[in-house]
């Protein structure tokens, strides 16, 4: 009895709402640049994922610019996610990072020197960065992402792991205070060719508002 009884009080505490829940959400596609110089830009409709990923706050939008060099076009995709204060798990979103999501649309992992990596946009340096690689027949894209709670990156676990998704769960709780941002940025490009970028810059000065 003494074991339910702790096992009961455990739950209840780490699945109890947010007390912080008048925080408004913000306007995701404001902070994606809309026009960029030289760029094509289109925006995704994203509503089919909302019942998967537990939020209605999703944006995405993909520049395309043509190379001077008459190689193939230069692409950028920028994705935010946000899930207010209490509406999601911590372990939820970590479930939901390229690794998890892209083998499962057919993309192959392939291996990098440096999982992890510090980048640097708008003139200063940005939390410490997932990076991966992935390739799809003759397609190759860098992906680079952060998932940030409260305003401060987590570093991320094996989402294929579910220890490690419980041991997420275990520190942050299952809806506790803090809102949660993942954001994802992917080229057909290294970061060196990219790094720089007008449209990068622009998108990662708004992101200081959400900690990034």
């Amino acid at each position: 009895l003494g074991c339910a009884a702790a096992l009961v009080l455990f739950f209840a505490l780490n699945t109890q709402p947010a007390p912080r829940t008048n925080r408004p959400a913000p306007d995701l596609l404001a902070l994606l640049p809309g026009t960029a110089a030289g760029w094509q830009v289109k925006t995704s409709d994203l509503y089919e994922f909302r019942g998967t990923l537990q939020t209605e706050h999703l944006a995405q939008r993909h520049y395309i610019r043509a190379d001077a060099g008459g190689s193939e076009p230069l692409e950028i995709l920028i994705y935010v996610a946000y899930w207010p204060a209490g509406q999601a798990a911590v372990s939820l979103v970590a479930a939901h990072t390229p690794d998890a999501c892209w083998p499962g649309s057919g993309w192959v992992n392939v291996p990098v020197t440096q999982p992890r990596v510090t980048l640097e946009a708008a003139g200063h340096p940005l939390p410490l960065t997932e990076h991966r690689v992935f390739s799809g027949g003759d397609v190759k894209q860098h992906v680079w992402f952060w998932h940030l709670y409260d305003g401060r990156p987590i570093a991320l676990q094996d989402p294929r792991s579910p220890i490690a998704l419980l041991e997420l769960a275990l520190r942050y709780g299952f809806r506790r205070a803090g809102d949660q941002v993942f954001v994802r940025v992917s080229s057909n490009r290294p970061w060196a060719d990219i790094r720089g970028e007008p449209v990068l810059d622009e998108f990662f000065t708004h992101m200081k508002s959400l900690g990034l």
